[in-house]
């Protein structure tokens, strides 16, 4: 998928996709409702986005993860963190929707994408390198490992409906992230 900048017709079709999702499942709003609703005609979309799943991946990265990223570059790591849960919470309904979406273009594998290459362009590869004992653990499994265990915890938030607010779900989660495994046995 190409991700594009932020620009105004980008940002109505990601409100019309919000708008309709309050009433909707996302896998069953078309191309067709998103521009009605937008005021714009069909093949506006298409020079925009390729379908409305690369709409949500853009709604993804630039209402939750880019905004995050300046907090996460300069080692805020968890008011970054703070910053994309309570933007989700905020637009629960939309959010728990996107979440129900399976498959290739799901959610989860959205977030999935989005935690690897943020661990991945923070991590120190040399670091990783240099402790490694085996050649097969690379810096990319190592992201895949973390990402994936991230984005288990995320879409569990979620799927129960957010119901734990957004700064708690983030100590629970610094804390899972920075505890060994077997220091919880």
């Amino acid at each position: 998928m190409t991700i594009q900048g932020k620009n105004g017709i980008d940002v109505i079709l990601a409100e019309s996709l919000k708008e309709l999702s309050e009433s909707r499942p996302i896998d069953k709003i078309t191309i067709k409702e998103i521009t009605d609703k937008a005021g714009v005609i069909r093949p506006t979309f298409y020079n925009h986005f390729q379908d409305k799943y690369e709409l949500l991946e853009w709604i993804v990265r630039e209402e939750l993860v880019n905004p995050a990223l300046p907090l996460i570059d300069n080692g805020l790591v968890k008011e970054g963190l703070t910053f994309i849960f309570t933007a989700m919470e905020k637009e629960k309904t939309f959010y728990t929707r996107a979440a129900k979406i399976e498959g290739q273009n799901s959610f989860a594998e959205m977030i999935f994408i989005c935690a690897k290459e943020m661990i991945l362009s923070h991590m120190n590869v040399d670091e990783v390198q240099a402790k490694g004992k085996y050649d097969w653990v690379t810096p990319d499994l190592i992201a895949e490992y973390y990402a994936k265990s991230m984005c288990v915890v995320v879409m569990r938030w979620v799927e129960s409906g957010m119901k734990v607010p957004a700064n708690e779900f983030v100590d629970v989660f610094m804390s899972l992230a920075k505890e060994p495994l077997f220091g919880l046995f």
